[in-house]
């Protein structure tokens, strides 16, 4: 028996592997000059001063088996320090259902921004105000001089500032794990996550003791053409500050949901997503709940080979906040169109050209702009 197996050993470990471990590696990298108006608007770049920038993305996809493999997503700016956005292990066909089992820190299964968050797939520079855009409502509520910040007055006071948390934050990556699939047509997800779509960060910490989540479903009923919608839910405040009254940060919740629409045809693609989002807010008057909607829709059309014109639309309207009495907007409705063109010089290069227009509807300074010259070189 003992001869038998060690010869049964030596046959298996001579055999081939059924699927060797491999990485591929790709990237991209976009250098612009921008300029923006001289505003106080916390859409002005750079204080309004010409600048040049670059964005380097790097992608790390390891298969480890058939079914198991290793992503990453390394991403340094101008701006910002070296960072892992994405990074998790994937696991597929976990069961006869067909389920996918995905685990570390991705992007969260809610709207459609999907690969246009890169430079390459963008189709114009910045993303949607909806994902840019900081709100007048903080994350927590810090002690004043003598006692805590009146709420009330410092949202309001924070209206068009930009200083706030976004409706959704960026990309939207978190830590987290998520089960998701297909059945026919139908896509779904599911994800737990350390925060809300509002306060992703790259952190692994948890701001609480809740989690996020997130649950998505979104259809393909013909080709060309995918309709989804999402839910998320979790508390956003941050523990490490107090909250008026005492009471515990993890009570006060963000509860967000979207719909969203993919379609192309011919020449033409359009993308579209609208988002309503309810806080609940702890005030010295009692809480409240604070709503915002965002919309955004954007398009490009390929007026001939190697050349397209883009266009996008977005926005956010703000629902009111009662403090002495009077029903106010809690910040400034913002409107933000952005167009521009886009040329391939090469299959991996393109060259854009673009311009953005923001209306901030309150304060002082409403109006801003900016103008962008972007190479891309993908690889």
């Amino acid at each position: 028996m003992t001869r038998t197996g060690i010869a049964a050993l030596l046959c298996l470990s001579a055999l081939p592997p059924a699927l060797p471990a491999q990485v591929v590696l790709s990237g991209q990298t976009a250098a612009e000059f921008y300029k923006s108006a001289v505003t106080q608007s916390p859409r002005a770049v750079d204080n309004g001063r010409p600048s040049f920038g670059w964005d380097t993305q790097l992608f790390v996809d390891g298969t480890v088996s058939e079914h198991v493999s290793a992503l990453a997503n390394i991403r340094a700016t101008n701006v910002d320090a070296v960072t892992f956005d994405y990074i998790a292990i994937r696991i597929t066909d976990v069961t006869p259902l067909g389920l996918n089992f995905q685990a570390g820190k991705f992007d969260l299964p809610f709207g459609n921004l999907g690969e246009r968050r890169f430079p390459r797939e963008n189709l114009l520079f910045g993303l949607p105000a909806i994902y840019e855009y900081r709100t007048a409502l903080p994350d927590h509520f810090s002690p004043g001089s003598d006692n805590l910040v009146i709420p009330e007055r410092d949202i309001i006071a924070g209206s068009g500032q930009g200083r706030g948390m976004r409706l959704l934050d960026l990309g939207m990556y978190h830590p987290g794990a998520m089960i998701f699939g297909s059945a026919g047509v139908l896509d779904y997800a599911f994800a737990v996550t350390t925060g809300t779509v509002s306060t992703s960060s790259y952190s692994s910490d948890n701001y609480n003791s809740d989690l996020g989540k997130v649950a998505r479903l979104a259809v393909t009923p013909l080709t060309g053409l995918t309709i989804g919608g999402a839910y998320a839910w979790g508390a956003y405040m941050q523990e490490a500050y107090p909250v008026p009254g005492g009471e515990n940060a993890g009570a006060y919740t963000q509860r967000a949901a979207e719909a969203d629409i993919e379609f192309s045809r011919g020449h033409a693609v359009l993308y579209g997503e609208a988002v309503t989002s309810t806080y609940a807010v702890p005030l010295t008057t009692g809480d409240q709940d604070l709503h915002v909607f965002g919309y955004y829709v954007e398009g490009k059309y390929t007026l001939m080979p190697r050349l397209y014109a883009a266009l996008r639309f977005s926005g956010l309207q703000f629902g009111n906040i009662r403090t002495g009495g009077i029903d106010e907007p809690w910040d400034y409705d913002l409107v933000e169109w952005e167009g521009g063109f886009g040329y391939f010089i090469d299959k991996d290069v393109l060259l854009k050209a673009v311009r953005r227009e923001t209306r901030i509807r309150g304060g002082s300074g409403p109006k801003d702009n900016l103008s962008v010259i972007q190479l891309v070189v993908s690889y």
